[in-house]
Parts: structure tokens; sequence; C-alpha cells
């Protein structure tokens, strides 16, 4: 799993309700003391480069519904740049 820290004052609950309804990505929450401010993203399994793509998109598209300003595609630009420097085997292409 991969945590994430979701922006202040975003309801982690209504924000996995909003990202299953408007797309069918399930994530988990924060549990204790994350409840609310983390979610959780399960990649074991038969995941493969388009499910995190379609992942990473989906919350941007969620985050700016829910009024936060969000750069559209900048993390589906840097997953994509790092998936394929990961299949031409040139490393993480972090920064290219």
């Amino acid at each position: 799993m991969t945590a994430v820290c979701l922006p202040e004052g975003i309801d982690g609950d209504a924000f996995s309700r909003r990202l299953h309804s408007r797309f069918g990505v399930k994530v988990a929450g924060g549990q204790g003391p994350l409840k609310g401010k983390i979610i959780r993203i399960a990649h074991l399994g038969i995941i493969d480069e388009l499910d995190i793509l379609a992942t990473l998109a989906a919350i941007e598209l969620v985050l700016v519904e829910m009024g936060r300003n969000v750069k559209l595609g900048a993390g589906v630009g840097a997953a994509s740049r790092i998936l394929a420097a990961a299949v031409e085997g040139k490393g993480l292409g972090i920064g290219d």
C-alpha cells in the first residue's frame, strides 16, 4: 500500500466516496489518528501501468471537483515518465 496525505480541509471519507462513485476507484482510509487525513492505495496483485495512471488521474480530478487548485496531469505525467524510463531501463527518470 501507498499512503497519500490529503490536503488540509479535505475530508478523507468524502474524498474516498467520491473517488469510488465517480470513477470506481476504491482506496482505504487512514486508521486511528490518521482517519480522514490520508488515503491508502493498494498495489498488490494484478495491476498494471494503466491502473496506476487511471488512479492518479481520478485523484487529480476529484481534488479539482472538491475545490483544490490542482495542475491536471501533473501526477499522471510524472508517473508516465517514471514508467517509461523503467521500461527503457533508464532508471527512475525523475526530473526529466
